[in-house]
């Protein structure tokens, strides 16, 4: 075989494959021979039929048959010969028919992993975000802190308030018909999944009153004796339980195992929010240093590397339902999310092959006892003994894939070293805004495409923080589905820059 690899761009080659006349009748004289062999054919004895009559009968596909094996082990000797790695699906060109006595030739299409070159890698402007941490954040975290230590507390001088629990003696009545008799349930005051609505008619009540209201009940009810009735419900209130949080003391700041008392836990919490912002800050900083770098380098990669990088993120947002107990068969993405997760990708791309580069360039490397601190430090924060965690990098053969990652990092470092590090970059000139509006208008009504970002970390541009409009019960609800994670710094900032409500803060917090 002849193969001849032609460059069409930085990552696209044809392979061109000539076979020659005495091969192709070689493979056709094996091929008959096999068929006629096994051949039954009317007025001749198996295997005695002759090579025009199996041509008559089976040439087409024989010759097809030739063909595909001649495409195939082509391909084959090109990629093991030429050093080629694909890195999408062969594409074949249309080719003519194979025939005995004449040379064979096809042509295949295929991407391969580009080279790049650089022209930028230091001295770009990088936003680096300011880390700052408020007393009000201390505040709100000791708060969580203390609410951990909540006890259930008897109430008797105050009325039910929505949040506590209520016993209470309960009739619930069809006419005359008494359907449920509870001597002594426990009610909550937040969606009680027994009696739902039986907790807004308690809320106001103290120990000892009674009222009567008529109640319709949802089918999920849990009592099935109630479940998607009407119905006259009866409660007397027997008693009051409230979760009483404790106030920050020196004695609860030591039950909490922090030193120093009261003074000494904010103190801790005030490092551990800022060591958690700190290595926010610091992602951040990476996700922005990798957009700038491909703005300031642009090139192409292939749809290939892109597909592969997204059916990834579709891998991963599979695993986050089922650890979520959702089926991950329900994922149902619309063309805009699409299209944010195919920006994504491609980010992630062209960022793998842009640190790729600086570690070829660099020589940067990896050595032995980098691996070890860090399996070091993954056995401190697991509270493992270190053997446990290389028993588990060795079992699942990842240390080649964990030291791909410290190489990353590394470079990334480096990359950060030479950056120049700003608050905030520069606004455009009002012109130039001007000008920009209508192309992003035409660009969004196309593909709803927002800005890429790294799948780590949203990288700073057009962030969707409308999920911010709505309550604080909303908020909290759209962040449990997890569809906002990568924009979670985002969100905080916004949050803390604007209405600064301490329950949405403390649900970006928690989430994080």
């Amino acid at each position: 075989m002849q193969i001849e690899v032609v460059e069409l761009g930085s990552f696209s080659r044809k392979l061109q494959v000539k076979v020659p006349a005495d091969r192709i009748a070689k493979e056709l004289d094996q091929a008959f021979r096999r068929v006629g062999r096994q051949a039954h054919l009317k007025g001749f004895r198996k295997g005695k039929a002759p090579r025009r009559v199996l041509e008559l009968r089976f040439g087409p596909q024989i010759m097809s048959d030739v063909a595909q094996s001649l495409i195939q082990e082509g391909y084959s000797t090109a990629i093991r010969d030429k050093g080629i790695e694909p890195v999408s699906q062969p594409q074949l060109e249309p080719y003519e028919e194979i025939k005995s006595g004449a040379e064979f030739e096809f042509a295949i299409t295929v991407d391969v992993r580009p080279s790049v070159e650089l022209d930028k890698t230091t001295g770009v402007d990088v936003v680096y975000p300011k880390v700052d941490v408020s007393d009000d954040e201390v505040e709100m975290w000791v708060r969580g802190r203390l609410e951990g230590q909540a006890r259930l507390v008897e109430v008797t001088d105050r009325a039910a308030e929505t949040g506590d629990m209520v016993l209470v003696e309960l009739h619930a009545k069809d006419g005359d018909d008494e359907v449920a008799t509870e001597p002594g349930t426990m009610i909550r005051t937040q969606a009680d999944p027994y009696y739902p609505g039986v907790d807004a008619l308690v809320v106001g009540l103290s120990v000892g009153d009674e009222k009567t209201e008529e109640i319709t009940f949802p089918e999920d009810a849990r009592t099935d004796a109630v479940a998607g009735k009407t119905l006259s419900v009866t409660v007397k209130v027997i008693g009051i339980q409230a979760n009483q949080v404790p106030e920050l003391s020196d004695e609860i700041a030591e039950e909490l195992n922090y030193e120093g008392g009261a003074e000494g836990m904010r103190t801790a919490i005030r490092l551990e929010i800022e060591t958690q912002k700190t290595e926010m800050a610091r992602n951040q900083a990476r996700a922005n240093l990798l957009q700038a770098l491909i703005a300031a380098n642009p090139f192409d990669v292939p749809g290939g590397m892109v597909d592969q990088q997204l059916q990834m993120l579709l891998e991963e947002l599979g695993r986050q339902r089922r650890a979520r107990g959702l089926d991950p068969r329900s994922l149902n993405l619309g063309q805009a999310e699409i299209a944010d997760l195919r920006a994504r990708a491609e980010f992630a791309v062209k960022g793998g092959l842009i640190l790729e580069y600086v570690c070829q360039t660099e020589n940067l490397e990896i050595s032995d006892d980098e691996v070890d601190a860090r399996l070091q430090e993954m056995a401190d924060e697991s509270g493992q003994p270190i053997e446990a965690i290389k028993g588990f990098f060795a079992k699942d053969d990842a240390i080649d894939e964990l030291k791909d990652r410290l190489l990353e990092e590394k470079a990334l470092d480096w990359l950060l070293e030479r950056a120049n590090l700003v608050d905030s970059l520069p606004e455009a000139p009002a012109e130039e805004k001007a000008e920009a509006k209508p192309a992003k208008k035409a660009k969004k009504a196309k593909a709803e495409e927002p800005a890429a970002e790294a799948p780590a970390a949203a990288p700073a541009g057009d962030v969707d923080l409308s999920v911010l409009d709505g309550s604080i019960g909303a908020v909290k609800d759209a962040l449990a589905t997890g569809d906002h994670d990568a924009y979670l710094a985002e969100l905080l900032a916004a949050e803390e820059g604007g209405k600064a409500r301490k329950g949405a803060i403390a649900a970006i917090n928690a989430r994080m």
